[in-house]
C-alpha cells in the first residue's frame, strides 16, 4: 500500500515572495482510522491470546502508562517508543517569586522507537487527485 496525496494551491512562504504568490504543494491524506477493535483482532491472529486478552492487555496497559506520566516517569514500549509529559512555565526575577500557577499545561510527548522509524524509509506515495484552485483546511472534518 502508498500513502494517498494530492496537490493543493496555497500562499508562497518563502522569503521575498509576493502577497499573492501561490505555490503547489502535496499534502498527504487519511484514508480510513484502524479501530481498536481491529487492532485486537489481527493481534489475536498473530498470537494464541483471545481478543478479550488482547483487549484487556492493552487497556490495562494504557492505565499503567498513565499513572507512571503522572507520576513524572518516561514510559518506555519496546519496539513501539516513549511517552513523557514535559511542561515549562513563566519566568520571573527570583525563585522567591516563582509560583505553581505559572506552570503551564503539560504537553504529550511521543518518540518512535528506531524500529517503528523503520516505516518512514518504506513509505511510498500515489497521487490522490490533481492540483486545483481550491485552498482547503488541514483539519479532517466529518461528512454527514
Amino acid at each position: 500500500m502508498a500513502l494517498k496525496y494530492k496537490t493543493v494551491l496555497r500562499k508562497d512562504m518563502r522569503k521575498g515572495a509576493a502577497a499573492d504568490a501561490k505555490l503547489v504543494y502535496g499534502i498527504t491524506k487519511v484514508t480510513g482510522k484502524y479501530s481498536f477493535k481491529q487492532l485486537c483482532t489481527d493481534i489475536t491472529d498473530t498470537c494464541s491470546a483471545t481478543e478479550p486478552d488482547v483487549r484487556m492487555v492493552i487497556s490495562a496497559m494504557v492505565l499503567m502508562a498513565k499513572k507512571a506520566l503522572l507520576r513524572g516517569e518516561t514510559v518506555v514500549i519496546d519496539g513501539f517508543g516513549n511517552l513523557q509529559l514535559k511542561a515549562g512555565s513563566a519566568g520571573v526575577e527570583t525563585a522567591e517569586e516563582f509560583k505553581v500557577s505559572l506552570m503551564k499545561t503539560p504537553r504529550l510527548l511521543f518518540r518512535p522507537s528506531l524500529s517503528l522509524l523503520e516505516v518512514q524509509k518504506d513509505a511510498r506515495f500515489e497521487m490522490l487527485e490533481t492540483v486545483g484552485v481550491s485552498v482547503e483546511c488541514d483539519k479532517p472534518h466529518s461528512i454527514d
